[in-house]
């Protein structure tokens, strides 16, 4: 499933944060801007005839592009101190946004997809899950490793697994390892 990954922060001892990787953000406020100067730099260019009609093009273009971009984007943020998280969760025109406090949350679970297409590889979650599935599962961070055909599941798990113990460790909660057991994907993809 295409999908921006997203990446832990730890910002000072007061937040942890999960969003898209800084040169991506970049990436999505440079097709706005790039789109906004194609657009101005059509209009001033209005005695030329097909240069301008180009230009105008090419800068909706950019715009449309950093919009879908946007959209597609989802986040949590976790307020360690007042112990509370803010949730952005798209896909979508109108993204759901929730708060919510961490005594909702439930565990971190590190969980395994194997994939065979296109070489043999394994897909690692950290995926939050909510009490009483209040929420959505959330994949927090993932990791590929291209794997063997007889090396277990979780031989390449160590590092995700030790990053994953560290957020569950700051927000209090319980982590779980399951990466020894085959699973699908846990984000479904609509």
């Amino acid at each position: 499933m295409l999908e921006t990954p997203l990446y832990g922060r730890f910002v000072g001892e007061r937040r942890l944060s999960f969003l898209a990787p800084l040169p991506y953000l970049l990436l999505v406020r440079a097709c706005y801007i790039g789109g906004a100067l194609c657009i101005l730099n059509g209009l001033f260019f209005f005695y030329q005839a097909f240069i301008p009609a180009w230009w105008q093009m090419l800068g909706v273009m950019l715009v449309g592009a950093g919009v879908l971009a946007s959209l597609s984007l989802h986040s949590v943020i976790f307020d360690l101190r007042e112990k509370s998280y803010r949730r952005r969760q798209g896909p979508g025109t109108f993204p759901k946004l929730t708060r919510g406090s961490t005594n909702d949350l439930d565990a971190i679970v590190l969980v395994a997809e194997p994939r065979s297409f296109p070489s043999a590889a394994v897909t690692y979650h950290l995926v939050l899950h909510w009490k009483g599935q209040r929420e959505p599962l959330m994949i927090l961070q993932q990791d590929t490793r291209a794997m063997g055909p007889s090396i277990p599941l979780n031989a390449a798990s160590g590092q995700i697994a030790a990053v994953g113990h560290r957020y569950a460790k700051a927000l209090g909660l319980p982590f779980y390892d399951n990466s020894h057991i085959p699973a699908p994907c846990p984000r479904p993809i609509w």
